[in-house]
């Protein structure tokens, strides 16, 4: 829940008020187990099934070209909520539900039978604290399912034995970067490897968590969420909270809203091929106002609203760019040395001089500002609470998901000839400064990346020196 609220007194408000409210009733009515086509964009918390592509080889690797090197930055699969939301789930979910049967039970509402049933089968289940920002079964499946993909779209590349040599994987300290690195080595090889300690804090994977300035001007500052809380006090979002109310015919504040759209879509994603039971609250309307909301929470907390929270994301290009430097420069080295040697890079490689692949486990506070400090999905015009564009490029629900990635491919294409194509979660999408909407070229890649090979984090952070 983006502003982790305390909930608790809600569910006592709740029980004062529920007798001595009537609502009105509308017309027409939605029915969420009729709809063939739900909506089901959920911005940061949408499963990864639900948005993602599948890439090919053709995708990644021009004709006539090989794959040499990948480089892969991998957000955690799908969670489950922090232990305070857990906390709320448990308290205020089982409440709710008995409210808004009950209330229907005394003309209230408008859920048809269908929906009502579907709700009143939901339960709890086995959801405890102790499960708290733990990957689920889900989100295993996600990680190890991608890892399987990307094998497969260049297999001569990646379906070789690990070695710390050959492969290099890299998470966070939490549980869920952790296990979605094991559950993608499961993927790519078919067992568990050696994967070093993490760091704690991690400049690579966590460069926002060890930026001064980001903290001072982003993280800690009340204006850089005023979009977003302006929208959560307009029209739109009071029209959201009306409609949820007479729908489960129950007075409901935007608090209580915010918990149900996270019950929704966290249901959801641990099960995307069933029904959520909770996401019988909302219309697909409903559900386009709550996903605009959380744009424009992550527009200005890590999107190009600040300056800092992309110029900040430097770490990860970087280290993307010295990886391919340096393949792409031995097999040059390799093959001038000897005319009669004619070396690949995946034979140099090999001979210990170079990763095949880079595996980065990380957080949707790394990812999304990454893809900004590429340029990604800029929209003309900034995302505002009163501009709305339906057209909008800006949307979490595709680029910042549960096991969002940044898939870079470093292919040879003849003697110092280099292609690098990009797929965020397995669709191609096109660079900045390429002529071909695949990729670019390493020089039209550099011309317009290379910069970010000069990269002082401290600097750039107005970080103390010690």
């Amino acid at each position: 829940m983006l502003g982790h609220r305390p909930y608790l007194l809600v569910v006592v408000l709740i029980a004062a008020t529920l007798p001595y409210r009537t609502l009105g009733q509308r017309a027409e009515t939605y029915c969420f187990t009729d709809d063939p086509d739900p909506y089901i964009k959920f911005g940061t918390k949408t499963a990864y099934t639900l948005a993602n592509g599948e890439f090919t080889h053709e995708d990644l690797v021009p004709a006539g070209c090989e794959a040499r090197q990948a480089w892969h930055l991998v957000r955690h699969g799908t969670r489950y909520p922090s232990e305070d939301d857990i906390a709320v789930f448990l308290v205020l979910l089982p409440t709710l539900q008995d409210a808004i049967l009950l209330a229907h039970q005394d003309g209230q509402g408008e859920l048809c039978e269908g929906d009502l049933k579907l709700l009143a089968d939901w339960s709890l289940g086995d959801l405890n604290v102790s499960w708290a920002n733990v990957l689920t079964s889900q989100g295993h499946l996600e990680l190890e399912g991608l890892a399987t993909r990307y094998k497969e779209a260049i297999p001569l590349l990646l379906d070789q034995p690990f070695t710390n040599e050959s492969f290099k994987f890299r998470h966070t300290a939490t549980q869920r970067t952790e296990a979605s690195a094991r559950s993608y080595a499961q993927g790519l090889f078919g067992s568990d490897v050696y994967m070093p300690s993490p760091i704690d804090p991690d400049p690579l994977l966590k460069f926002y968590k060890v930026c001064n300035d980001y903290v001072t001007e982003v993280a800690d500052n009340p204006e850089a969420t005023i979009e977003s809380q302006l929208y959560q006090e307009g029209e739109k979002m009071a029209t959201v909270v009306d409609n949820v109310s007479l729908r489960l015919g129950i007075p409901l504040g935007f608090e209580e809203i915010e918990v149900l759209y996270d019950a929704c879509r966290y249901y959801k994603a641990w099960d995307p091929t069933a029904a959520a039971a909770w996401c019988v609250a909302f219309t697909s309307d409903d559900l386009k106002v709550m996903e605009y909301w959380e744009d424009l929470y992550y527009y200005y907390t890590n999107g190009y609203a600040y300056p800092i929270n992309y110029e900040m994301a430097c770490p990860p290009v970087q280290d993307l760019i010295q990886h391919f430097s340096f393949c792409s420069s031995i097999n040059s080295r390799s093959s001038s040395s000897s005319s009669n040697n004619n070396n690949s890079t995946s034979e140099v490689v090999e001979s210990g001089e170079g990763p095949s692949g880079v595996f980065y486990f990380t957080h949707v506070d790394a990812l999304v500002p990454v893809m900004t400090r590429l340029g990604l999905y800029k929209d003309p015009e900034p995302l505002t609470h009163d501009h709305e564009d339906p057209d909008r490029l800006w949307r979490s629900s595709s680029h910042g998901i549960f096991a969002t990635n940044l898939a870079f491919t470093l292919s040879s294409c003849g003697a110092d000839e280099w292609w690098v194509s990009l797929a965020m979660s397995e669709q191609v999408v096109a660079l900045g400064g390429c002529a071909s909407p695949l990729g670019c070229t390493w020089e039209e890649f550099m011309a317009t990346y290379g910069f970010l090979e000069q990269c002082d984090l401290d600097a750039i952070c107005n970080n103390a020196s010690t």
